[in-house]
């Protein structure tokens, strides 16, 4: 007559650990937003202006402006492109508005409010490449901040490929959207040529655009033209297919912060993101 008593109390036991172990996952994700600069805002002209950078620069550049090593090298080579680092630094020391809107019952966004509005001053995104990545953790479903990404296609025409939200299609999508995100993270492949980064955002087009959403998709059923699929898993599928894999932790699903914590891409811009964390 006991037995029933104790499955109860069993049960119950169980149904605690698990919802105090959700809150405890649910305070610990709310600590990690978005993130403001804490050094102070220093003078970089004398570094701009030396022959070489050291490793040592290309670290307090990206501290003090959000910029990788791979954009400072294009943008120093422009007539003006001191002026435009300093004005990086300008926008990523400017602290910002935000608001949060619903973009389904569950799940919501944050966005920036326009520069206008906000007091800020948004430089935008740095020098972009087909292939370029880009993640943010501005999205959370049910308090959890899971993020999304999506990749650069075009980004002369300012075209990205996502895989958006239950009951929708990837699809092509405006790259101007992520001006909107109070957090971003751009990376790129590490040591790839033109040509490779290239032939990935092809394929992405070819063959991965009108994918069915769905939260579960898994790199077990994925093939070279998956069934379905999210949006960290629609960027995983693109590189797996030229070779290479983005998941860091090699679980059997794919998240954004996964892909933020691949070692086979290096940053090219933060804004909202700690520099020294992958995320």
């Amino acid at each position: 007559m006991k037995i029933p008593g104790i499955k109860i109390k069993i049960y119950i036991s169980i149904f605690t650990i698990l919802i105090n172990s959700y809150c405890f996952f649910i305070l610990a994700n709310s600590c990690n937003t978005i993130y403001y600069p804490t050094s102070p805002r220093l003078e970089l002209s004398y570094i701009l202006e030396k022959d070489s950078l050291t490793r040592e620069d290309y670290s307090l550049l990206l501290r003090q402006t959000g910029l990788g090593r791979q954009a400072v090298d294009q943008l120093i080579q422009l007539p003006d492109g001191m002026a435009k680092i300093l004005a990086y630094q300008k926008s990523y020391y400017a602290k910002t508005k935000i608001y949060s809107e619903k973009l389904n019952l569950f799940t919501s966004q944050e966005n920036l409010l326009p520069a206008d509005k906000s007091g800020g001053d948004s430089i935008g995104l740095a020098p972009l490449k087909p292939g370029d990545i880009l993640l943010t953790k501005s999205t959370s479903t049910l308090f959890w901040r899971h993020g999304h990404c999506g990749m650069v296609l075009n980004p002369q025409e300012g075209i990205t490929i996502e895989s958006l939200e239950p009951g929708t299609l990837s699809m092509k999508q405006p790259l101007s959207k992520w001006l909107n995100y109070p957090t971003l993270k751009i990376m790129r492949l590490k040591n790839a040529d033109e040509k490779t980064l290239s032939e990935i955002a092809e394929y992405s087009e070819n063959s991965l655009l009108g994918i069915k959403y769905s939260i579960l998709a898994s790199k077990a059923t994925a093939g070279p033209v998956p069934g379905s699929s999210n949006c960290s898993q629609l960027i995983w599928q693109a590189f797996k297919h030229g070779g290479y894999d983005l998941d860091s932790n090699k679980g059997l699903l794919v998240t954004p912060e996964d892909i933020a914590k691949s070692p086979v891409l290096e940053t090219i811009q933060v804004r909202g993101f700690d520099p020294e964390k992958p995320w």
